[in-house]
């Protein structure tokens, strides 16, 4: 039985992920664990949303934001949930955390009690990604003795 460890944010609920764990659903993995990095709202991508509804959240004013951790916890819980909910759907077992905002501490984290066979990074399209820019895809390839998947959403 395989296990698959997913790191995302805004992109959990995105086609291209949930196609990516039908593939891996049919091909015998069983096991996914999701880690959310908690990221800071100052670093959420408001002009990109993921093409299911189901997953967006409406933007909300800084100003109008008393406590930016607590709203970027609230956030960072609800798409786990969410994402939780359908890969149980498609037929996996899950579970998760939300993680540290580093998405390369949050996996090295996460691997100290989870064991898996492969890790999918799933980012924002390029020139949107910050975790493209700060490479983060080969930061955890580097960390990890497992394949790393790297899915951009569509822009």
């Amino acid at each position: 039985m395989g296990a698959c460890l997913i790191v995302a944010n805004q992109t959990l609920g995105g086609a291209k992920l949930d196609a990516a764990v039908r593939e891996r659903v049919a091909a015998g993995t069983r096991r996914f664990h999701v880690v959310v990095p908690m990221t800071e709202l100052g670093y959420e991508v408001a002009v990109w949303s993921p093409p299911d509804p189901f997953f967006a959240l409406p933007a909300v004013p800084m100003e109008d934001v008393g406590d930016a951790r607590a709203e970027a916890q609230r956030r960072g819980e609800l798409r786990l949930t969410r994402m939780l909910e359908r890969l149980r759907e498609a037929g996996g077992e899950a579970d998760g955390e939300l993680g540290d905002p580093d998405g390369a501490e949050a996996v090295r984290q996460a691997l100290e009690h989870v064991e898996v066979d492969e890790v999918i990074v799933s980012t924002l399209p390029a020139g949107l990604s910050r975790w493209l820019k700060l490479d983060l895809p080969s930061r955890i390839a580097r960390a990890v003795d497992v394949p790393v998947t790297t899915i951009e959403a569509e822009a």
